[in-house]
C-alpha cells in the first residue's frame, strides 16, 4: 500500500508555510555502506523529531520553543549508489535525477538547451549529495538550531581514532518568506502557482511497476538556489520590466495585449473595484494568466511557466508545485549583497520541471523570459545558480524509523 507524503509540503487549502526555510546537504563518508547510512541518519531524526517537541541533548529535562518545526528528507542519486543498497535507483530519478555539474574553472549550463547557467565563480555544485533535510518553522532560530544540533549529533558520533562522522555536513542554505507577496525584482510572486485541489494531482507519484511501488506515495523534490542580479534589472524601464514578465508592476494583473503604441494592456476588470492589486480577496480570478496572442506577451516569464495544459496530473502539464524562499547574502564586493530565490518545487516525476527548463515553447534558451533571439541587454544572465539538485523524498510509511528506512535495510 503507497505511504503518505512527508510533512513539509504544504499543499492543502488554507495552509501556509513556515516563515523560515532551510535546507542542508549530508554527504556519507567514504567507504560506508547503506545500512552505515542508514543507521547514522535514523539517529539524525530521532534528534528532529526531539526537536520538534521542543527536546535538546544537551538540555536534558528543558522543553524549549519548537517554532512548529517540520523536517522532510530526501535521497538523491548518490544514495543509491553505496554498498549493499536495498532498492535500484528508481527511473525518473536515474532519467532526470542530476543537474550538469559546473565547469571545473566555473560557469557552465545548468543543463543542455536550458538558459539557465551557474555563477561564473560556481566551480562546484554543494548541493548534489546523498541526503538533503528540508526545514521549515515559523521562526528563524527553529531552522537555524536544528543546523547546530545536526552538526553536534554527528560529533557525537565521529570515530574516537579518527575523528571522522559517518554523515558530513557540507553545506546549507537560509530563506525567508516575504509578507508583500513580491519578489525581490518587485513584481508580485507565486500568485499562479496551482489551485490547492489541484497540487497534490502533481506531487504525488502516481502507480508505479511492481518494482518500483515502493515509492508511490511519495515525491521528488527539486531544489535550486538561483541569485537576481537586480544590477541588470533596474536598468530596463518599467515597460520593459512588465513585457518580460508578463504582470503589470503596480496591480500584478496579468496582460493580455498590446496597444498601437506598444504599451501592454491588463485583463480587463483586474484589479477588482477597491482593491489595490491582484493578491487581495476577489482577484482570484486574476491569479492565473490568460492566453494571449501577442509574441512578446507569449515569450513573458509567467507565460512561459504555464501554458494551461490539462489536467496538471498529466505529467505533460509540466506543472509543478513550487515552494520558494528568498534570500539575502552579504558579499564582500560591489554592491555589498547578492539576492535570489532558493526555488523549491515538489512534482510526480522530475521530468516535469528538466522539460520546462529546456523545451524552447517553455524556457530553453531563456534565462529568465523574453526573445531568445533578441534578449535584452544583459538578461541572458540575470539569473545565476549557486547550487542545484533532485532528491526523491519516499512516502512516510508506518513500520519504518524514517521515511526512506528501507532503503538502507533499515526496520
Amino acid at each position: 500500500m503507497a505511504g503518505k507524503l512527508q510533512e513539509g509540503i504544504y499543499h492543502g487549502p488554507g495552509v501556509k508555510p513556515g516563515k523560515f526555510f532551510n535546507i542542508l546537504f549530508l554527504r556519507a563518508l567514504p567507504g560506508l555502506n547503506a545500512r552505515e547510512m542508514g543507521e547514522a541518519f535514523g539517529k539524525l531524526w530521532q534528534m528532529y523529531q526531539d526537536l520538534k517537541n521542543g527536546n535538546l541533548a544537551d538540555l536534558p529535562g528543558q522543553i524549549l520553543p519548537s517554532g512548529d518545526l517540520t523536517v522532510l528528507v530526501g535521497y538523491g542519486v548518490k544514495a543509491f549508489q553505496l554498498p549493499d543498497i536495498q532498492h535500484q535507483l528508481p527511473s525518473h530519478l536515474e532519467d532526470f535525477g542530476a543537474f550538469r555539474s559546473p565547469f571545473p574553472t566555473g560557469g557552465g549550463p545548468l543543463l543542455i538547451g536550458s538558459g539557465l547557467q551557474y555563477g561564473d565563480d560556481v566551480k562546484t555544485n554543494p548541493a548534489d549529495e546523498e541526503i538533503a533535510v528540508q526545514l521549515i518553522a515559523e521562526t528563524q532560530l527553529a531552522v537555524n538550531r536544528a543546523v547546530v544540533e545536526t552538526w553536534k549529533a554527528l560529533q557525537d558520533m565521529s570515530d574516537e581514532d579518527t575523528g571522522l562522522a559517518p554523515l558530513l555536513l557540507t553545506s546549507f542554505y537560509k530563506g525567508f518568506q516575504r509578507d508583500d507577496g513580491r519578489s525581490w525584482i518587485d513584481f508580485h510572486d507565486g500568485i499562479s502557482n496551482m489551485k490547492s485541489s489541484e497540487r497534490e494531482g502533481a506531487i504525488v507519484i502516481k502507480p508505479l511497476p511492481p518494482e518500483e511501488q515502493w515509492i508511490e506515495g511519495g515525491t521528488y523534490l527539486a531544489f535550486l538556489r538561483v541569485t537576481a542580479d537586480l544590477t541588470i534589472w533596474r536598468k530596463l524601464n518599467r515597460q520593459q520590466q512588465e513585457l518580460l514578465v508578463g504582470r503589470d508592476k503596480l496591480t500584478g494583473c496579468p496582460l493580455v495585449s498590446i496597444d498601437s503604441e506598444g504599451n501592454p494592456v491588463m485583463k480587463a476588470g483586474c484589479p477588482v473595484m477597491g482593491r489595490m492589486d491582484v493578491s487581495t480577496s476577489g482577484n482570484e480570478a486574476f491569479f492565473e494568466p490568460s492566453n494571449v496572442n501577442e509574441a512578446i506577451l507569449q515569450q513573458s516569464h509567467v507565460q512561459r511557466a504555464n501554458h494551461h495544459l490539462t489536467p496538471v496530473s498529466d505529467r505533460n502539464s509540466l506543472r509543478v508545485f513550487r515552494q520558494g524562499y528568498e534570500f539575502l547574502e552579504s558579499l564582500d564586493s560591489a554592491p555589498g549583497f547578492c539576492t535570489g530565490l532558493n526555488f523549491v518545487s515538489f512534482q510526480d516525476t522530475p521530468e516535469r520541471l528538466f522539460r520546462m527548463l529546456t523545451q524552447q515553447s517553455w524556457f530553453g534558451r531563456i534565462n529568465f523570459g523574453g526573445d531568445p533571439n533578441n534578449q535584452l541587454s544583459g538578461m541572458d544572465r540575470f539569473l545565476s545558480v549557486r547550487a542545484g539538485a533532485i532528491f526523491l523524498v519516499p512516502p512516510v510509511v508506518e513500520e519504518e524509523p524514517f521515511p526512506g528506512a528501507r532503503i538502507f535495510g533499515i526496520g
